[in-house]
């Protein structure tokens, strides 16, 4: 008799799907990569790669990103969802504004906005989600 129940319980536990639970993918921190940026004395120049993982709240993304910093405003990427803007600072920092705006799960717009620092000579960096309305 305790054979048969063993016999059952492992039978029923070896049948069982086994739940693995995946980590969360970080939406927040959003990597920037190949960043240029050229000046003259009218303006800067800039273009970078921006990519956003998909979550279960919002699309991901992966674009590039071009413009100056005589338009103050958001300026549009490749993909039309993301926009950004170059905040030049002192010699050589640079502020990167970026912003992806999207529909959300209850069909409202939802709007991320992003920002970093980096130094003109480095290509790589990242931005980190600051608010999302």
């Amino acid at each position: 008799m305790q054979f048969l129940t063993f016999s059952l319980l492992a039978t029923l536990a070896a049948a069982s799907p086994i739940m693995r639970r995946q980590p969360a993918t970080n939406t927040s921190v959003w990597p920037v990569s190949n960043f240029e940026v050229g000046c003259s004395p009218a303006a800067c120049e800039y273009s970078f790669i921006v990519t956003r993982a998909a979550g279960p709240s919002n699309p991901g993304f992966n674009t590039t990103c071009t413009g100056n910093d005589l338009d103050k405003d958001f300026q549009a990427c490749d993909d039309k969802s993301v926009t950004a803007r170059l905040v030049p600072h002192l010699y050589p920092e640079w502020e990167i504004n970026v912003k992806h705006s999207f529909e959300g799960n209850n069909k409202a717009a939802v709007h991320s906005f992003a920002n970093g620092t980096t130094e003109a000579d480095k290509p790589a960096f990242t931005v980190t989600v600051y608010k999302t309305d």
